[in-house]
């Protein structure tokens, strides 16, 4: 009797664990972190001096049987809530093909600030790419397929470039850093945040800035360590600001996902990046 008494406690010990898990990581989920980052550099032109870029990735309010709207409809309010100048999306704005007209009804909510919105692919927009490009149309977004779109105020200029999905798209930097120089201020777009190794040095010196985002910090961690990632290297490549031979890359957590069909994250609160941009002499 004594030892099954020990082992009825044990489970009762483990399934308090699973609770708590549960409980917390269902909390961690619902609350989305605002995080503000300064971009400082010499190529900033004074008019953008003090602008706020803000980023955000990863969508993905839907599992293969459910769609969190409510949580969806939350992230769009905190997105309108934020000062911002620009709005800058990442790519996978839902997880399953069917569920992306969803997504798309309730992006017509998010308001457009001043700079525009741009946006590229991840690689749950792939097969449905026509789709995708004429609802961004549609929703008045810039869509970047390999190309750069040029920003003027007052006859000064920064440069936001795009390139397609690493998987399932053929990104090309070159063609979308066409007609870039280096001392041209440039914010770099991909939704695989291992593209960069792809990219050459001469293409990575033309951003000031490589933004990415695929990997949810993780989802699902042991405390912050990222166990499963959709990506090869977890630790160079994972989450948070990155620095390689003198060349920065933001990976961000996103905003949704799931994890075997639940709502949940454990140390991978989701996000809203604001990114302040300014200038140094």
């Amino acid at each position: 009797m004594e030892g099954k008494s020990w082992i009825l406690k044990i489970l009762y010990v483990f399934l308090g664990l699973i609770i708590v898990f549960l409980v917390y990581s269902h909390y961690e989920y619902r609350n989305i972190k605002i995080k503000t980052i300064e971009i400082k550099s010499k190529d900033l032109p004074k008019e953008f001096d003090g602008k706020r870029v803000l980023f955000v990735a990863d969508f993905q309010y839907d599992t293969m049987a459910r769609y969190n709207r409510k949580q969806q409809k939350k992230a769009i309010e905190l997105i309108n809530a934020q000062k911002k100048d620009m709005i800058l999306l990442g790519g996978d704005y839902a997880t399953w093909e069917k569920n992306i007209p969803k997504f798309y009804e309730d992006a017509k909510d998010i308001r457009i600030p001043e700079l525009g919105v741009y946006a590229i692919y991840g690689n749950h927009e792939y097969p449905g790419a026509e789709e995708t490009a004429e609802n961004m149309k549609k929703l008045g977004f810039n869509l970047l397929v390999n190309e750069n779109r040029k920003i003027t105020i007052n006859n000064e200029n920064i440069y936001i470039a795009g390139v397609t999905d690493l998987w399932h798209g053929k990104p090309d930097a070159k063609k979308a850093l066409e007609g870039l120089k280096k001392e041209d201020f440039v914010l770099f777009l991909t939704h695989n945040p291992e593209y960069f190794e792809e990219m050459t040095g001469n293409e990575k010196e033309k951003a000031d800035m490589t933004l990415a985002g695929h990997t949810h910090a993780g989802q699902v961690t042991f405390f912050g360590k990222i166990i499963m990632s959709a990506i090869k290297d977890k630790k160079k490549y994972g989450y948070g600001m990155k620095e390689y031979n003198g060349q920065k890359i933001y990976i961000t957590s996103g905003l949704g996902g799931a994890f075997l069909e639940m709502f949940i994250r454990f140390f991978a609160q989701p996000e809203i990046v604001i990114f302040e941009l300014k200038r140094i002499n």
